[in-house]
């Protein structure tokens, strides 16, 4: 039952109840919703214990906590419960997910369950734009200005309902989705991943494309990067990253703004108005959601956002949660990889042994036709690990001790799977870098996500020192700092 309703909770807020008239926000549906899916995971809490353990569950924990400090730091308590309202809604997507995400047929369903909603809300934006169907809602004009600030164009741009209210909110989550939606690829079967993953990611490209978000074009090419680099290698991707990125700019992807410095210029301000903020509060920041109080635009970097609200404490443990995720992916892929070489590595051998078996009883029949069968009609031989039947048809099997990773991993969720929740935070935290999104629901949903993957695999992802995420924060989140900075000095 909370599985069912996890889906439920899920698409609803991707899909949003507000597209249906705006009173539904009066009727707190999410909210009931939410009180129902919290009891009915209740059991599943109890039976399935690998959320008390995660490192990831207990940062957001944390992550609650220094929201919480923020307003207390300011001496303002009924600020704890107003920032609690508008942040554990999206956090939620990230605790249902853990709790009840306990198979690998489960994290498919919830997977492909979010990959269909955005579906869903890409036809409707298209039905927007080219139908007109519920334009005031699904289309947004934009005014172009020149550089110096008069208007000389509007721009048609789509857009989704409730948080995906803005283009560039609705081009993140749709390139997300675009990543995920490869968990479905299936090899060999050409037909069906035509219709069920190639069309699909053609729809929520071409949604993504008529976003005109430049975040988005931007991480668009850090996936393509980050895919590409395995078969082409670094420098062959970049290159094919550069390509993308100057045929998109060509095809009008951003619309026709630029995404030089110069046209960053506002961005580069609220950064250095954001450094101010942490500087005068910097262990609990200004308080959850007060960035708008103290400028007038918002931060447009979620780090810079997180920072200046909540301190280096809140800052820090929401780095952490990209880092930990992070890191546990890529150690699950680099173990995947060392078994698949390895396993080719095993069928080259047995193909070797097979054909050394044939020979051998080749000569066992000769031999045992003039009399010189050796004593007890054994053949030793010498393998690492061969099928039983070898050694029921006469040959003694002398067993090696297996690699390391037969005993300690297994293959519970396929590679594939893994590498996509890698590229869809990789499109997450590009987007986060242009946009203040680190309280909204695309980052719980893929970090929930990636955390059950985590879970599902078992030791594969273990970390081999639990303090070593928190130096990797610390060195990540001193680096950041340092590079806003830096280009915030060379601005100015």
């Amino acid at each position: 039952m909370g599985f069912a309703l996890t889906i439920l909770y899920i698409v609803a807020t991707i899909i949003s109840p507000e597209q249906f008239g705006k009173e539904w926000a009066s009727y707190h549906a999410m909210t009931y919703l939410a009180a129902l899916t919290a009891l009915a995971s209740l059991p599943s809490m109890a039976a399935y214990t690998y959320w008390r353990s995660s490192v990831q569950t207990f940062l957001m924990f944390g992550l609650v906590i220094a929201i919480a400090l923020s307003q207390v730091a300011h001496r303002w308590l009924g600020g704890v419960l107003e920032s609690w309202r508008i942040f554990l809604p999206s956090a939620a997507v990230f605790f249902f997910i853990v709790v009840n995400v306990t198979t690998v047929r489960r994290l498919k369903i919830v997977t492909l369950a979010a990959v269909g909603s955005c579906l869903v809300v890409a036809v409707e934006a298209l039905c927007g734009y080219y139908a007109g169907f519920h334009g005031e809602m699904f289309i947004l004009q934009t005014n172009i200005s020149s550089p110096q600030d008069e208007v000389i164009g509007q721009l048609t741009r789509i857009r989704g309902a409730g948080f995906l209210s803005d283009p560039n909110d609705l081009a993140q989550i749709l390139l997300i989705a675009l990543s995920l939606i490869f968990i479905a690829w299936r090899r060999g079967r050409l037909v069906a991943n035509f219709f069920v993953v190639l069309v699909p990611a053609a729809l929520l490209l071409w949604t993504a494309y008529l976003t005109h978000s430049r975040g988005g074009l931007i991480a668009l090419a850090a996936v393509a990067l980050m895919a590409a680099r395995k078969k082409l290698g670094t420098p062959a991707s970049m290159v094919l990253s550069g390509v993308l990125v100057l045929g998109m700019l060509a095809l009008d992807f951003t619309g026709g703004r630029g995404i030089s410095a110069a046209d960053g210029a506002d961005r580069l301000e609220a950064w250095a108005n954001g450094l101010e903020m942490f500087k005068s509060a910097p262990l609990f920041g200004i308080g959850f959601n007060g960035f708008t109080d103290l400028h007038e635009i918002t931060a447009h970097n979620s780090f810079v956002l997180c920072l200046a609200e909540l301190g280096i404490l809140g800052s820090t443990l929401w780095m952490a949660l990209l880092v930990t995720t992070t890191t546990s992916l890529n150690r699950i892929i680099a173990v995947l990889e060392k078994m698949g070489a390895r396993k080719k590595t095993h069928g080259r051998k047995f193909l070797g042994l097979r054909r050394l078996f044939e020979a051998s009883s080749i000569a066992s029949a000769g031999a045992l036709a003039a009399g010189s069968m050796p004593s007890g009609g054994i053949i030793a031989l010498k393998y690492e690990s061969v099928p039983e039947p070898l050694s029921a048809m006469g040959i003694a099997i002398r067993r090696e001790p297996a690699a390391t990773f037969d005993h300690i991993h297994s293959v519970n969720v396929p590679e594939l799977w893994v590498v996509a929740m890698r590229l869809a935070l990789l499109s997450f935290m590009t987007t986060a870098w242009f946009l203040s999104r680190s309280y909204t629901t695309p980052m719980y949903l893929v970090l929930g996500l990636a955390t059950a993957t985590i879970a599902l695999q078992g030791s594969a992802a273990k970390p081999r020192d639990r303090v070593h995420w928190i130096f990797s924060t610390l060195a990540a989140e001193g680096l950041l700092i340092i590079v806003i900075y830096g280009l915030v000095r060379l601005r100015h």
